[in-house]
């Protein structure tokens, strides 16, 4: 079968090679239809029950903070012509037809206070020069850090889009105004949606810079190890060309660039070149001995053939482990990178044979026991095992947390001037409290405003606005605090032309409660913050309730969630992978002697992370489950030559088999390391948080599976391999 194979490969080479041609002409013309955009959606793989919960709750309670906020600064406290002159500002983006509506300081200049609206007190008494001053009752946080600065010197005017009216169209029809609301203003503009934009517009400069880099490098550092052009730019050009294959498949079928699948081209990439690497050393060495085209393609096959196909094998089943995650993007991310190591494995079996039987070269052996010292190696397996141990040892410090906001670089504009709106007004994110109890209860009104009051200062909580602030605004303090005041207050609300629909409903037995977030505002502070809702929520008399609801809480739950299931994928891909290496290695000791080095890495990951105090990001939650699948690759070329060596020589000792596998594959091995370190260095220039910390991961995985393999794994080999050795060499004794 294996003759018939290499014979069809040489025969048919040529037209292999057209066709070859023409899937990468397909490629290259469907590569630009990838699509870039960023997403909340696919953040969440949300349970249908909960995203229907939160649809209702957004129908009952439309945010009204906008979809595009606008604010303008002055040097010096506001004054109420700089407030008129904001408004007159605000009039512009109002006749746009792509906005719906326009929230602005129209609302601060029509305040009513003793009777005259502070725009009238104004032109009574003033020149309307004076300096504005607002007050520290609970009711002006309705104004406070919403329409005005909490310094005084800025005010803000929040856009509603047009039914069916898109985000780039509104982004583009609010960039056409140029006016200012007074001279020297500065203007800033942001929002979510500016946000996500700029993250879909990085995420396809990431994408090409990353595989323009790592190609770069490949290109200019491989051919020092492989010493020819041709053994350093066929596995090269090979690997591309999987990537391309993959890239047009993910293109074809329609889906979107995230922030994860940055990482599968290069992952791709690394996987590929890693199988070619192997395969040409062989195909090499088989030539340099004088064998023909046919019997070295048939040898090379035969050596690390076998090996290759379980390295995709226990790869793709890292990848796939990552099913169990209840999170879109990592789901998504572990069935494409699965097809992409696939796509890899067929791409590299069929034309790196095809390019070798084309350019065959004379061959050249690589020098393993010149490169390799196995004694050298030996005397390091002491002081390594410790160090390593002692980088494993900081996991019990581990944390988890994460952020949408961290993603980005704090040297971007849009994230300073979120970051200033955020200090000077509100988050631009909402969490939202669903209050389900009798309105007018003077008990639920007085637990509302005591959490408020509370919560106001909790880390990471800019601000907050409820039914309770509305009513503080329409009712006077010594109405309010009577036991009828809650009661009453809600009857005004009612009884008004501008109902807070998104505060509350008209039966009075339905509340949102607004709290606003800040970047600071992580996994942890989330879980904390959800508990003190809890609290409150015991507290509430009789049948009423509160709980979080909306988006936000939805993906920190969602985020959370991957920190629960991704041990599960963990423990997946270490089951899937024992058993394929009891399979290969015929010995369920010898699997759970390779599993052991091929922990180290994730282990020493989860270390240093402890050690430093740095939380664990999703990058590096991710590598956790696919580390292990990449780690054991070198685990399984090592291992499947040490198993030929001793079938071959049974009466070899376990320490002359060893050494002869180190040197026959060690070469091979520090090579692909090499590529993986060099992939991880590329991907800590991204601008993603979790990219770089996917790269961090990678080669920090890249270095301790590296001394793991030639080191520790020999180790463990000699001192609890050493009775079956000895059986199989009385019983070859025997049998001569």
């Amino acid at each position: 079968m294996l003759s018939r194979w290499c014979s069809f490969l040489i025969s048919c080479r040529w037209i292999l090679v057209v066709v070859w041609i023409a899937i990468l002409v397909g490629a290259v013309w469907l590569i630009p239809r990838l699509d870039f955009s960023f997403s909340f959606g696919r953040l969440l793989r949300g349970d249908g029950e909960r995203v229907q919960d939160i649809r209702e709750f957004y129908r009952t309670f439309p945010p009204s903070d906008g979809h595009v906020m606008i604010s303008a600064s002055s040097g010096a406290t506001l004054t109420i012509d700089d407030l008129r002159s904001a408004e007159a500002w605000a009039e512009k983006y109002r006749s746009l037809p792509e906005v719906s509506e326009v929230i602005s300081t129209k609302q601060l200049l029509n305040l009513k206070l003793d009777g005259y609206t502070l725009d009238e007190w104004a032109r009574l008494g003033g020149t309307g020069k004076e300096a504005i001053a607002l007050g520290d009752g609970p009711g002006m946080e309705t104004f406070k850090g919403n329409l005005i600065s909490r310094d005084l010197k800025s005010v803000a005017i929040y856009l509603i889009k047009s039914k069916g009216t898109s985000s780039w169209k509104l982004h583009r029809a609010v960039d056409s105004v140029t006016d200012l609301p007074w001279e020297n203003a500065a203007v800033r503009t942001v929002g979510t949606d500016y946000l996500l934009d700029e993250m879909g517009r990085l995420l396809k400069a990431d994408y090409q810079s990353l595989i323009f880099y790592e190609i770069l490098a490949l290109i200019l550092i491989v051919p020092f190890f492989m010493r020819s052009f041709r053994r350093a730019y066929l596995p090269i050009l090979i690997s591309w060309s999987a990537l391309m294959i993959y890239l047009a498949i993910f293109a074809l079928a329609g889906q979107k660039f995230g922030i994860l699948h940055l990482a599968g081209p290069g992952l791709i990439l690394i996987i590929g070149l890693a199988d070619a690497i192997h395969l040409q050393q062989k195909f090499d060495d088989s030539r340099a001995r004088g064998l023909g085209v046919r019997e070295s393609l048939r040898a090379m096959f035969q050596s690390v053939g076998r090996a290759c196909i379980l390295t995709s094998l226990t790869t793709a089943c890292g990848f796939l482990s990552l099913l169990v995650a209840q999170h879109e993007e990592v789901h998504s991310f572990g069935i494409w990178c699965a097809i992409g190591v696939l796509t890899a494995f067929f791409t590299v079996i069929v034309f790196l044979p095809v390019a070798l039987a084309i350019f065959p070269g004379k061959g050249a052996p690589v020098h393993g026991r010149k490169l390799l010292r196995t004694d050298w190696l030996r005397r390091c397996a002491i002081p390594v095992t410790a160090l390593l141990v002692i980088l494993s040892a900081g996991i019990y410090r581990i944390q988890v947390d994460s952020s949408l906001e961290r993603e980005l670089p704090e040297s971007l504009e849009i994230v300073q001037h979120a970051n200033w709106f955020a200090d000077q007004f509100r988050g631009l994110d909402r969490i939202e409290v669903e209050l389900n109890a009798d309105l007018r209860d003077p008990e639920v009104f007085t637990l509302v405003e005591e959490m408020q009051n509370d919560l106001r200062d909790f880390q990471g909580i800019s601000g907050s606005r409820s039914y309770v602030d509305a009513i503080r605004m329409t009712l006077a303090p010594d109405v309010v605090d009577t036991d009828d005041g809650p009661m009453l207050g809600v009857q005004a609300l009612g009884s008004g032309g501008a109902f807070p629909v998104n505060l509350l409903n008209r039966d009075l037995d339905r509340a949102c409660i607004v709290f606003y977030r800040t970047g600071d505002f992580g996994t942890e502070a989330y879980e904390s913050f959800r508990d003190r809702i809890g609290e409150y929520d015991g507290e509430l008399p009789g049948d009423a309730s509160m709980k979080l609801n909306g988006n936000l809480p939805m993906f920190y739950d969602s985020t959370s969630t991957i920190s629960k299931t991704l041990v599960r994928s963990l423990a997946l891909s270490l089951l899937m992978i024992t058993l394929i290496l009891v399979f290969v290695l015929r010995s369920f000791r010898l699997a759970l002697l390779c599993l052991v080095p091929n922990a180290v890495p994730l282990l020493v990951v989860a270390g240093i992370s402890g050690w430093i105090g740095t939380p664990l990001h999703l990058g590096i939650l991710i590598v956790f489950s696919i580390g292990l699948g990449l780690a054991v690759d070198d685990t399984i070329h090592l291992m499947v030559r040490f198993k030929q060596l001793q079938k071959e020589n049974p009466l070899s000792s376990i320490r002359e088999s060893m050494d002869e596998a180190i040197v026959s594959t060690g070469f091979a091995i520090v090579l692909t390391s090499v590529v993986l370190v060099i992939s991880a260095v590329c991907f800590l220039g991204s601008n993603f948080t979790t990219m770089r910390w996917t790269g961090v991961t990678l080669l920090i995985v890249a270095v301790t599976a590296l001394l793991a393999d030639l080191i520790v794994l020999p180790w463990l080999i000699e001192k609890f391999y050493r009775p079956l050795v000895r059986k199989q060499k009385s019983e070859a004794a025997v049998a001569t």
